[in-house]
């Protein structure tokens, strides 16, 4: 009797066990790897984006082979007016590149531009030029003529290089490059472009440079106190007070 006990109660349990009713508790405890908890799907994490390209050169750096380039030595070395990392970006089909050079016509034989896409399979513009009869800051612009159009989204990588005067071969010419990302223009980012806090950095420089040369003299302290701020936010004072000097002539064309 007492075995025939023993036997009804794991039937019993079996059973109940086995039962569809008991089972739904059961897979409800199991978590939903994308439920928040609060009876709906959290959202899935974004894909990766694209990382940005590896920082550029502000100032020339020293040759891999050691040799030393011919060019004299200034207080202020060739820089190009950008944030540390040389990452801009643009609303511009063609935008327009500022630069520092310490140097005159008289002393560098030959300045070069070029740009290329991110991946460097395609250069799409090269230019040569000569520099302004005085240090100061100065400017190369992209052709506004159809030959060249930045695409929105992508980053191109810019390169310029000077080529001083000497009496012996040049052993290495100076050297920096940098990065510009255009974007696809908004009236959101067009107003963007006004303000020296902006990160739409090339045009930002462009369009504050240009009414520092053509604006009236009523408007003079407000925009040196604008540039003044601009420059201080790439750790570029020692280039406030240097003379705007306006785009590069251009050799090749």
């Amino acid at each position: 009797m007492r075995s025939q006990n023993r036997l009804a109660l794991v039937s019993f349990s079996l059973a109940l066990f086995l039962t569809p009713i008991a089972l739904i508790p059961f897979a409800a405890a199991i978590p939903n790897p994308i439920d928040n908890g609060r009876g709906h799907k959290a959202d899935l994490p974004d894909a990766p984006a694209t990382p940005p390209p590896p920082p550029g050169r502000r100032q020339p750096g020293g040759s891999l082979s050691g040799e030393q380039a011919v060019c004299p030595e200034r207080p202020q070395a060739l820089t190009a007016i950008t944030p540390v990392d040389v990452h801009g970006k643009t609303l511009s089909e063609h935008p327009t590149f500022w630069f520092y050079t310490p140097y005159t016509a008289d002393e560098v034989q030959s300045g070069e531009f070029s740009i290329l896409t991110r991946n460097e399979d395609q250069r799409i513009y090269e230019t040569s030029f000569i520099l302004p009869e005085q240090p100061g800051l100065v400017s190369v612009t992209l052709p506004d003529d159809g030959s060249v159009n930045l695409e929105a989204g992508q980053y191109y990588h810019w390169y310029l290089s000077l080529s001083c005067v000497s009496a012996t071969e040049a052993k290495t010419n100076l050297n920096i490059d940098g990065w510009v990302q255009r974007l696809e223009p908004t009236p959101e980012l067009e107003v963007q472009v006004g303000n020296p806090s902006s990160d739409i950095w090339y045009d930002v420089v462009d369009n504050l440079a240009i009414q520092m040369q053509t604006s009236p003299d009523e408007n003079e302290t407000e925009l040196e106190q604008a540039w003044v701020e601009l420059l201080n936010s790439v750790d570029l004072s020692e280039f406030i007070q240097k003379p705007i000097i306006g785009p590069v002539l251009l050799t090749d064309d």
